[in-house]
């Protein structure tokens, strides 16, 4: 069975519960807790500079939160930094306490919640910090990776499909010159026109993933909506298709630009790389965990091995077919729409293509 799973990160989205304001409740929270220390523990100078330090750290953690959404770092990156600060700061309180546990035994116990206030706001500032740092590093080094990838299909593409098609062409283009029947020099014309075809085509999509790699606009859409648009484009393109949509739940998502073009590659995958009595079911629905999903199923031969594996790995691997370009479109739509991309093998045999979203609340 030939089954890819590519996983962007679903994350969650709302007006209120973004990483900014939760960093911003961290810090906000290491504030308080020098305000409280100034308050509560006494009125002496020291305390004065104590609650100062703490005050001064958490500064630290809101400036992290301030600069967050301006760094290269993805939404569920973001969160990574959120929890990794959360995670640092909850160890250096534990910490703190265990300090205090070893002076209480020691009889220098009166300095608890300072010790626990400084360890815990310290932890936050250098969580939060060293997290933003740390993840965007990550990431650029990811995006890196994703880049050769990108790469490698334009070069695979032009070293192989573009030199085939125009090999062919220009073969039959010397035929021309040595016919010697007007209805052979017609029919080699419309193989060449046939082969250039393929190949214009080779170049516009091999253009449209370079492009959906390039912008990142988002755009919300009603999933429903857009399935039957293309359905219907499909449908008037391919009278014969069989195609039936069922839409249990109502989705909203925010997805790239290019997304109803993804769904429109899946659709034109499975229906002109299939048999003319190919059935197709598009279904639309929200799963357990909250998120939108759409799922093609086809009753066809299944996406061939090669293609699935020239998007696995960077690695050598022809396309033998636009069928591959297709997948990369869908690739590179759901990547950059912070979604999931399930491609497996139906039952008793056909294609599952299911494409998970984070709804838009």
């Amino acid at each position: 069975m030939c089954t890819l799973r590519i996983d962007a990160g679903v994350s969650f989205r709302s007006k209120w519960a973004d990483p900014q304001n939760a960093v911003y409740l961290v810090g906000t929270l290491c504030f308080g807790l020098g305000v409280v220390h100034l308050l509560t523990e006494g009125e002496g100078l020291g305390t004065v500079l104590e609650a100062g330090i703490i005050c001064s750290i958490s500064g630290v953690v809101l400036v992290t939160g301030y600069q967050l959404p301006h760094r290269r770092i993805s939404t569920v990156g973001q969160w990574r930094t959120v929890w990794l600060g959360v995670g640092v700061m909850v160890s250096f309180a534990m910490l703190a306490l265990s300090i205090w546990m070893i002076w209480r035994l020691e009889d220098r116990a009166n300095e608890l919640f300072f010790l626990v206030a400084f360890a815990a706001t310290l932890g936050a500032a250098v969580g939060t910090r060293s997290g933003m740092y740390s993840i965007e590093s990550e990431e650029r080094l990811n995006e890196a990776e994703d880049l050769t990838k990108l790469l490698t299909i334009n070069q695979r593409v032009l070293r192989h499909n573009l030199r085939n098609e125009l090999a062919v062409s220009f073969g039959f283009l010397n035929k021309i010159e040595t016919a010697g029947a007007d209805e052979d020099v017609t029919a080699d014309v419309q193989i060449i026109k046939k082969h250039l075809r393929k190949l214009l085509r080779t170049s516009d999509r091999t253009r449209e993933i370079v492009s959906i790699r390039e912008n990142d606009n988002e755009k919300r859409f009603d999933l429903s909506t857009v399935v039957e648009e293309q359905v219907a484009r499909i449908r008037e393109q391919h009278p014969q298709a069989a195609i039936t949509t069922r839409f249990d739940d109502d989705c909203t998502v925010s997805a790239h630009a290019a997304f109803p073009k993804a769904i429109r590659e899946a659709l034109t995958n499975a229906v002109e790389h299939n048999a003319a009595d190919i059935e197709i079911t598009v279904s639309v629905q929200e799963n357990q965990q909250g998120a939108a999903v759409v799922e093609i199923v086809d009753t066809g031969e299944g996406i061939p091995k090669f293609d699935i594996e020239a998007i696995e790995g960077p690695q050598e691997t022809q396309l033998k077919h636009t069928q591959g370009l297709g997948l990369w479109i869908i690739y590179w739509t759901v990547k950059m729409s912070d979604g999931t991309l399930e491609l497996s093998e139906s039952t008793p045999n056909g294609t599952v293509v299911r494409i998970t979203l984070p709804q838009t609340r």
